[in-house]
C-alpha cells in the first residue's frame, strides 16, 4: 500500500512536503480536507489519537506529542520536524476549493489536480524570492481579476513555508498574521495566491484550536499582538464576528507632476 502511495505522489520529484494538521476531528476529516485531497498526503495527529483516525482515513499517518499544545508551537514543530525546503500545512476542515479566475466559481474537484495548485503556488512563491506563501480568503465576490497575486497581506487554512529561518509566535491564536508580518519585516514580501479559495468552517469548530478558543485567551493574544505590531495589526468587530487585517504599504503612491 505504501509502495502504491508513492508511486501515485506528485509530490515526488519536489523538495516539498504537504501535511494536513489535525486534533480531535477523526469524525468528520474523512469527509473534509481528506477529502478534497489525495490519500497520499499525510495527516499529523496527536500520538494519543492515532488509532482513532486510522479507522477513518487511508492516508499515511504521523504523530505529534500530545504535550506540543497551541498553533504556534504546532507549526514550528511542524518545520523542524520534516526535511523538506518548503512545508504546505494545511487545515482539515476544508470542504472545497475554488477557482476564482472566471466568470463563476468553479471547484476543483480532482485531487491531484488541487495537489498540482499547491506544487506551482510553492515554486512561484520561491521564484518571486518569498518564504511563506497561501490563498484568498474572500470567496468570488470580492475578486479582482485586475490583482492575481498580493504581496503584502496575511493568510490563513493553507500556510506554506520555504526555508526554516523564522518561526511563529508561541500563541495559540492568531499566529499566522504574526508570521506574515515577520516576513513582510524581514523579507519585505509575501505571496498571495489570490485565484484560489479554500472554504472552510473557521472559528466554530470542536477540537483543533477550541480548547484554547475562549474570550480571556483570545483578548490576551490580541493584546500581544497590538503591542509588537501597533498600527500594522488590525482587528474589526462586526457583531460576533471578528476580522484580522494588516496593513503594510507596498506599493507606491503615484506622484502628479
Amino acid at each position: 500500500m505504501v509502495e502504491l502511495l508513492q508511486e501515485k505522489n506528485l509530490l515526488k520529484n519536489f523538495d516539498i512536503k504537504i501535511v494536513i494538521l489535525s486534533s480531535g476531528r477523526s469524525k468528520f476529516i474523512a469527509d473534509k480536507t481528506c477529502q478534497i485531497l489525495p490519500d497520499y498526503i499525510t495527516v499529523l495527529v496527536p500520538e494519543s489519537q492515532k488509532k482513532d483516525y486510522a479507522e477513518k482515513i487511508k492516508n499515511p499517518i504521523d504523530t505529534v506529542p500530545d504535550d506540543c499544545c497551541g498553533l504556534g508551537h504546532l507549526r514550528n514543530w511542524v518545520i523542524e520536524h520534516y526535511q523538506q525546503e518548503t512545508i504546505i500545512m494545511v487545515d482539515d476542515d476544508i470542504s472545497t476549493c475554488y477557482y476564482l479566475g472566471k466568470e463563476f466559481s468553479e471547484r476543483i474537484e480532482d485531487p491531484d489536480k488541487l495537489v498540482q495548485v499547491l506544487i506551482n503556488t510553492a515554486i512561484m512563491a520561491k521564484d518571486a524570492g518569498t518564504n511563506v506563501f497561501s490563498f484568498s480568503q474572500t470567496d468570488i465576490r470580492k475578486y479582482k481579476s485586475h490583482e492575481p497575486f498580493s504581496l503584502n497581506t496575511w493568510g490563513g487554512c493553507v500556510v506554506g513555508v520555504i526555508g526554516k529561518k523564522l518561526q511563529f509566535i508561541d500563541n495559540k491564536l492568531k499566529v499566522d498574521v504574526d508570521f506574515f508580518l515577520q516576513n513582510l519585516l524581514i523579507n519585505r514580501i509575501v505571496w498571495i495566491d489570490n485565484r484560489y479559495y479554500f472554504s472552510q468552517s473557521r472559528d466554530c469548530n470542536t477540537g483543533g484550536n477550541a480548547a484554547f478558543r475562549n474570550k480571556k485567551t483570545f483578548q490576551e493574544e490580541i493584546d500581544r499582538l497590538k503591542a509588537k505590531w501597533g498600527k500594522h495589526f488590525c482587528i474589526t468587530y462586526h457583531g460576533s464576528n471578528v476580522r484580522t487585517s494588516i496593513k503594510v504599504a507596498r506599493k507606491q503612491k503615484n506622484l502628479i507632476i
